[in-house]
């Protein structure tokens, strides 16, 4: 039965579709038929022979003899406390990696994206969002008296890297996990995957001339309704696309094309990146701690 034995685990917005499609492209890797099967979050029952079953449903028929057969869903992370049991139990050999981004462009990141994905309501400040994780994350309000989704109020809480880290470090030998940063991958893509691919024992050499194009910039629209339109479409189509790579980018570039009004968004002021720099360097000192001090590319 095939089922994954490598994992992107984590995060949001720190490149893991980008690496996701990099590795579906190598020769040794077989990745799940949609990006984000987030199984272990939604699927899961704890019958073990039924959960067998259904997580093959994203790699059988198409992986054949494949040395990797992966999946990528950076929710983990953040439900690491359920989650990495579950992916212990059913597949424990696994290896596991996790890129993290400095914490306050990651929630920064995160905000813009959802907001152009017509999660988070496009005229709401960045300061006013940061208000609103926080009188969630502290216990003063709720997700209905906020008027928004639980998951965008969490996204503060999930820069918090090493609370929910420490239950993947409680449950798998250290060497099937692989901590990597997403600074090092813009600063040096190709280092950094052929770093991967040793974790991996795969041949790097694959990536020597790759044409290494972002996937899933953040951008703003100029047609909302057009937006809902591609977004839905994107939605419904994501197990034939990521099939088809190829055919997928040249859809996303004409669709760019064709209302794509800036691709990125504003600077984060001065002020919210210090707020939040203050919020998260208690949780970077504890990251240093449990990755044994590795060098760590952002300092709070």
């Amino acid at each position: 039965m095939t089922l994954a034995n490598f994992i992107i685990a984590g995060t949001e917005k720190a490149g893991t579709t980008s690496v996701f499609t990099y590795l579906s492209t190598h020769p040794s890797v077989c990745g799940s038929t949609v990006k984000e099967t987030d199984f272990f979050r939604n699927g899961y029952s704890g019958d073990h022979s039924n959960d067998a079953l259904q997580y093959v449903k994203y790699f059988a028929n198409h992986c054949g003899q494949k040395t990797i057969v992966m999946e990528a869903s950076p929710g983990y992370l953040g439900s690491g406390m359920e989650v990495a049991p579950r992916i212990h139990a059913l597949i424990p050999q696994t290896k596991l990696l996790f890129i993290l981004r400095n914490p306050v462009d990651r929630m920064y990141s995160s905000f813009n994206f959802h907001v152009g994905k017509l999660n988070i309501r496009k005229d709401m400040p960045f300061s006013e969002y940061i208000d609103q994780c926080i009188a969630y994350d502290s216990g003063q309000k709720s997700p209905a008296e906020l008027g928004m989704d639980e998951w965008y109020l969490r996204v503060i809480s999930y820069g918090q890297y090493a609370e929910y880290l420490k239950y993947y470090y409680q449950c798998f030998p250290a060497k099937q996990i692989k901590i990597m940063f997403f600074e090092d991958m813009n600063r040096d893509i190709l280092g950094f995957m052929q770093e991967l691919c040793q974790f991996l024992e795969i041949p790097s050499d694959y990536f020597a001339d790759y044409d290494f194009k972002k996937i899933n910039v953040t951008y703003e629209s100029r047609l909302k309704w057009l937006h809902k339109m591609a977004v839905w479409f994107n939605a419904k189509s994501e197990r034939f696309l990521r099939q088809r790579p190829q055919l997928k980018q040249l859809l996303v570039d004409l669709y760019k094309k064709t209302n794509q009004a800036r691709e990125g968004y504003d600077q984060i002021s001065a002020q919210d990146y210090a707020r939040l720099k203050q919020y998260y360097a208690p949780s970077v000192d504890s990251l240093r701690v449990l990755i044994e001090n590795r060098t760590i590319p952002w300092n709070m």
